[in-house]
């Protein structure tokens, strides 16, 4: 026999049941995952008068013109970190990132 305080899935009001979910946009708007946050200290080159974006899932950086045009990305490999050009050919290798 059920207490009388608990309610069964199926005799659930459906008023009830709504308020204890979330929609998308509430989700979107503070997600229950806690961010990513990566140290890119370690990227030390940037091309001259390039803005950058950070892709914390990538584990890699964006490089961007002025204009708003992709300028390349660098990335961590191992203890390397490797900057590409725009049309993804390998420019420069910093293979001691620390500076030690």
């Amino acid at each position: 026999m059920a207490d009388a305080g608990h309610a069964d899935a199926g005799n659930e009001d459906p008023g009830e049941a709504s308020q204890r979910h979330f929609s998308m946009h509430q989700l979107s708007k503070k997600p229950p995952l806690p961010r990513l946050h990566m140290d890119y200290s370690q990227y030390r080159y940037i091309p001259p008068g390039d803005r950058i974006k950070e892709q914390p899932d990538l584990n890699r950086l964006l490089f961007w013109t002025p204009t708003g045009e992709p300028d390349g990305y660098a990335e961590r490999r191992g203890n390397a970190v490797l900057y590409y050009d725009r049309t993804g050919k390998a420019v420069r290798v910093d293979t001691n990132p620390y500076g030690r």
